[in-house]
């Protein structure tokens, strides 16, 4: 099956600007063109735009995957560095994983005080009006913003 750049874009959640421009640096080097000189994708194409995505979304440079992509074109020999290179990139993406898992458990805690400041009908102790007021009444604790 075949592709347009505006079918590409729709498909893969892009603008058909991300499309060309992916394609004019070198990133979609297998590309064709029709008769009248418009792109035709196919879907070893699609895997390719897939695979540019996942890396710019984990936060790889444009020049970065340009430089795997040549690799996977310069074939066998390269499967090494190929492999670091991937490497790495899961290492970051773990990284900011775990980041994450440790800012949601921060948003879980807020979710679950409000929750119960909210059915539980109780002060918001994290306001500051009311942080002097629960420091008077439990000198021991300390009010958590």
């Amino acid at each position: 099956m075949t592709y347009t750049v505006q079918e590409v874009a729709k498909k893969m959640g892009l603008t058909t600007y991300t499309v060309r421009y992916y394609h004019d640096h070198g990133l979609l080097p297998y590309v064709k063109r029709d008769e009248n000189n418009n792109r035709v994708f196919d879907d070893v194409d699609l895997e390719w735009v897939h695979l540019i995505t996942c890396l710019r979304q984990t936060g790889m440079p444009l020049e970065s995957i340009k430089h795997y992509f040549d690799l996977v074109i310069a074939g066998e020999s390269t499967v090494p560095e190929r492999y670091q290179i991937m490497l790495a990139q899961q290492q970051r993406t773990l990284d900011e994983i775990a980041e994450l898992n440790h800012h949601l458990e921060t948003i879980n805690k807020k979710v679950a005080h409000y929750a119960d400041v909210l059915i539980n009908a109780k002060p918001d102790t994290y306001e500051p009006s009311n942080v002097a007021t629960a420091a008077d009444n439990a000198p021991d604790t300390v009010a958590k913003v």
